[in-house]
């Protein structure tokens, strides 16, 4: 080789094979192993010098060289073909739902089962409440017949509302009462306040008692507890005006100076009951009337006018909004339950869809590279040929005696074979079995969450029953 030709060797890419995108395996560049192997410089080289002999029955070097570059490309496509199979297994073994399709059944099995259990499990705790509910019902239904009551219970302020009232009725009473009270008093201000303030509890105090605890009785449906009431509203009148009359003779013994003004008051009250001194006086008498009047309403205010239907009518809708959050509650769980069981096991059904999918193609890529392979080995054979002739042309063109035997016959490459696999049993009818169990749960678990809402009792309902005598 000269100098210039072995230069131009070493910079040059020796690589003869061209990579297809569409093939596992690569193809061979038939011009540049012509040039790669100087086909036609040795073949005409070797024919100027009458080899191979007209005789020979084996290969020369050239074309033993030709064969083994053809073997070569070949053990190369049989390692990559047998690696490509060993990857197609690999990815068959990583389709676990396949192989575990009994197990998908039984989780599928196992979700509902999981979820019927959950609404047992509410089924039973509401219906101890829809007990519960029927019983306020019936005693709320109960004690409207006994007392003839056919409305429901008043709205009541809160008792902040009411406490206020009662509590400033009687600062303001006791700050008014001061000014009346002061007059003559060894404690001047302080004096007048603390007495002013005794009037006023005695009066707000006992007028929120009267309206609070004797007034709903005048509208009770027993007449000998309306009776009382009336006698006992009648006793709180005749107290609350000779309560407020000592108290304003009491301010007129203290403003005349008298000794002893509260023995004096009395003595007053009993000689003139009416006969107050000065203005001042008929004005702590006016402000002891108002304020025990307001008193008494807001104590009669404090609760529903007819005696208990308050607190009983309170009861019952407590209960009852007890009861419509727990089936709230309920209904938001079963949903919350529904919805992941659902979803998990759509999730498993499109895995199962997709990987008996995947293994269809690994399947069908297997054969086909199968069937690649054997036909790369009839390329390659080819194109072993076409280099042996074109080696053999360039021999003939130089030589004068005759050309061996064997350049007038077509070389055969010895096939190999790629590991044989065994063939997978058909799981189609398990995949649908699998697929149509998964189906099945999902309908199961939906049609279980509408039966549990139907199920349920609501207030409606649980009234509904009561008008119409069922238990």
């Amino acid at each position: 080789m000269k100098p210039l030709d072995a230069l131009r060797a070493f910079f040059r890419p020796t690589d003869t094979t061209i990579a297809l995108p569409d093939s596992p395996f690569v193809a061979i560049d038939r011009e540049k192993t012509i040039e790669k192997l100087r086909l036609d410089e040795r073949g005409e080289q070797a024919g100027a010098n009458e080899l191979p002999p007209s005789d020979a029955e084996e290969f020369d070097a050239v074309e033993a060289e030709i064969v083994a570059e053809i073997a070569e490309q070949l053990n190369r496509a049989q390692i990559d073909a047998e690696n490509n199979i060993k990857v197609y297994g690999q990815r068959l073994a990583e389709l676990a739902l396949l192989r575990e399709l009994s197990s998908v059944t039984g989780a599928s099995e196992t979700a509902l089962g999981d979820y019927k259990t959950a609404i047992i499990g509410w089924r039973n705790r509401l219906a101890n409440a829809a007990d519960a509910i029927r019983e306020s019902y019936q005693e709320l239904a109960t004690f409207k017949s006994e007392h003839n009551l056919r409305r429901p219970a008043h709205d009541v302020p809160l008792p902040i509302y009411t406490w206020s009232t009662i509590i400033v009725s009687g600062i303001i009473e006791s700050l008014g009462n001061t000014a009346f009270l002061r007059v003559n008093d060894a404690f001047g201000l302080v004096g007048g306040f603390v007495a002013a303030t005794v009037v006023a509890a005695v009066n707000v105090g006992f007028s929120a008692f009267i309206g609070r605890k004797v007034w709903p009785y005048l509208f009770h449906r027993d007449a000998w507890r309306r009776l009382l009431a009336w006698a006992g509203s009648a006793a709180w009148v005749v107290l609350v005006i000779g309560w407020n009359l000592l108290a304003a003779h009491f301010r007129d013994a203290k403003a005349l100076g008298l000794e002893t003004p509260e023995s004096q008051a009395l003595t007053l009250l009993l000689n003139s009951p009416l006969g107050l001194s000065s203005i001042y006086s008929y004005g702590l008498l006016l402000l002891g009337f108002i304020f025990a009047m307001v008193s008494a309403a807001a104590g009669f205010k404090m609760d529903d006018p007819y005696p208990g239907y308050g607190p009983i009518y309170r009861r019952h809708e407590d209960r009852c909004e007890e009861y419509a959050s727990e089936i709230e509650e309920a209904l938001n769980e079963l949903k919350s339950i529904r919805d992941s069981r659902i979803g998990l096991l759509q999730n498993v059904r499109d895995q199962l869809r997709m990987q008996f999918a995947e293994r269809g193609q690994i399947i069908d890529a297997r054969k086909a590279l199968v069937s690649r392979f054997e036909g790369h080995q009839e390329y390659l054979e080819t194109v072993a040929n076409s280099l042996l002739d074109h080696y053999r042309a360039a021999n003939r063109r130089t030589r004068t005696t005759p050309a061996p035997q064997h350049f007038n016959k077509r070389w055969r490459l010895t096939r190999l074979s790629l590991p044989t696999f065994a063939e997978l049993p058909g799981i189609e009818s398990e995949v649908e079995a699998a697929q149509a169990a998964l189906g099945q749960s999902i309908e199961t678990i939906s049609s279980a969450y509408n039966e549990a809402i139907e199920s349920f009792a609501s207030l409606e309902s649980i009234k509904g029953s009561l008008s119409h005598g069922q238990p």
